[in-house]
C-alpha cells in the first residue's frame, strides 16, 4: 500500500512518512520513489531506505541539508563516483541512501521501482521481475580457479602469511563455494546480491554452516582450507558430471598431489 506505507517495515515507517510527507508539502519535488528492498517487497526492519527524488533544480538543492531540516543526522556525506548520491544515519541507526536526479535523467528500466509522488506522471512502478531457477549448470572456469586457489594457499603456508591465507579462504568459500552451490540450483544470482540465502536450499546452509570458522591461526586456517576443498570438490565432480561437463582431471590431479606434498594433506577422490 503505497497511500499509507503500512506495508513499511515498523522500525522506517515513521522515517519514511516524514520524508513522504515533506516532499510532497514541498513543490521542489517532482517526483519521489524507492528502490532497492522496500521496492522489492523484500525489506525488514534493518533494510536502507533507498530513496530517490527528482528535482526542477540539481544545482541549487542541497540535498544533505533538507534533509538534516527533517531528522537528526549523525552522517551525512556524498557517495564517492555517484554524483548526487549521499549516505545519511540517523541517531537511531536508520540508514537513508538519497539520491538526487534532474527531470530530464534517463533511469535505468530494469531496477525494481515503487513511486511514491510523481506531479509529472514521468516516473512509474517498476514491479521487481522474479527471477525462475533454471536448469542446473556447471560453472567450469571456476572450478579452474579454485583449483589454483588451492595452489595459492600452499605460497601463503610456506610464507606464514595467515592473512593473505585467510583471505583465500574467504574466497574460496564466498566467490566460488556459493556460485557452485547456486548453480546447482540453476541459478545465475551474484554471490555479492543481499540476502543470498533465500537462493540456497536447506541442505546447501547445512553444509556452510557445518564448515570451520575461518579464523587467523595456522590450525585453524588449515582446518578450513581443508573442508572447504573437500566440500567444493566433492560438489563440482558431482555437478559436472551430472551436466555432463568437461572436468579439468589434470589440474585437480596437480594440485592434490601439491597439497600432499607440500602440506602433508590427502584430499579424498579419484586422485
Amino acid at each position: 500500500m503505497i497511500q499509507d506505507l503500512e506495508d513499511v517495515p515498523v522500525r522506517l515507517r515513521a522515517t519514511l512518512r516524514h520524508i513522504i510527507g515533506a516532499c510532497r508539502s514541498d513543490l521542489r519535488f517532482r517526483a519521489v520513489w524507492l528502490q532497492g528492498s522496500l521496492a522489492r517487497g523484500l525489506a525488514d526492519d534493518w533494510s536502507d531506505i533507498d530513496l530517490h527524488v527528482a528535482v526542477d533544480d540539481v544545482k541549487d538543492f542541497d540535498a544533505v541539508e533538507w534533509l538534516a531540516s527533517l531528522l537528526p543526522l549523525v552522517l551525512a556525506d556524498a557517495i564517492p563516483g555517484l554524483p548526487g548520491a549521499f549516505i545519511c544515519l540517523t541517531p537511531e541507526w536508520v540508514h537513508i541512501d538519497l539520491n538526487v536526479h534532474a527531470l530530464t535523467d534517463e533511469l535505468p528500466g530494469r531496477l525494481p521501482r515503487r513511486v511514491l509522488l510523481d506531479r509529472t506522471a514521468s516516473v512509474s512502478d517498476m514491479p521487481e521481475t522474479r527471477r525462475t531457477a533454471g536448469r542446473a549448470f556447471f560453472p567450469g572456469q571456476q572450478a579452474q580457479i579454485f583449483l589454483h586457489f588451492m595452489g595459492k594457499a600452499v605460497a601463503a603456508v610456506h610464507r606464514a602469511d595467515w592473512i593473505a591465507l585467510s583471505h583465500t579462504t574467504v574466497a574460496m568459500r564466498d566467490s566460488l563455494l556459493i556460485p557452485l552451490m547456486l548453480a546447482e540450483n540453476g541459478s545465475r544470482t551474484d554471490p555479492g546480491e543481499k540476502r543470498i540465502a533465500r537462493h540456497l536450499n536447506d541442505e546447501q546452509k547445512d553444509s556452510l554452516q557445518r564448515l570451520p570458522a575461518i579464523g587467523l591461526t595456522e590450525r585453524d586456517l588449515r582446518e578450513a582450507q581443508q573442508a572447504l576443498a573437500v566440500e567444493y570438490l566433492t560438489r563440482a565432480r558431482r555437478l559436472a558430471d551430472a551436466c555432463s561437463a568437461v572436468w579439468p582431471a589434470e589440474l585437480e590431479q596437480a594440485a592434490k598431489q601439491l597439497w600432499l606434498r607440500e602440506l602433508g594433506i590427502h584430499l579424498p577422490g579419484r586422485f
